[in-house]
């Protein structure tokens, strides 16, 4: 779900209030899905190991999908190879 919101992502838009979350939701970090009280703590948070790693984790290959898994379970449709003269 997170890779395909950095796909949308466009920084033009200022993000919605909402008081139930940390600083109203405006200091929110799309990688890691978190949200913060104020800027400085949410620059701490980018400047993190843990924020950095999960940067380059979504930076690599997309995510497996559904289809990916049914066909390495072999449910999906079959692959019987080349077929072979008779």
């Amino acid at each position: 779900m997170i890779h395909s919101e950095l796909r949308k992502m466009d920084d033009s838009n200022p993000l919605p209030l909402d008081e139930d979350l940390p600083g109203m939701g405006q200091y929110y970090c799309l990688h890691c899905d978190r949200y913060f009280s104020n800027v400085s703590i949410r620059d701490d948070h980018f400047r993190s190991k843990r924020h950095k790693k999960r940067v380059k984790q979504m930076d690599g290959p997309a995510p497996h999908t559904q289809l990916d898994a049914e066909l390495a379970a072999g449910m999906g449709p079959p692959d019987n190879g080349p077929k072979l003269m008779s």
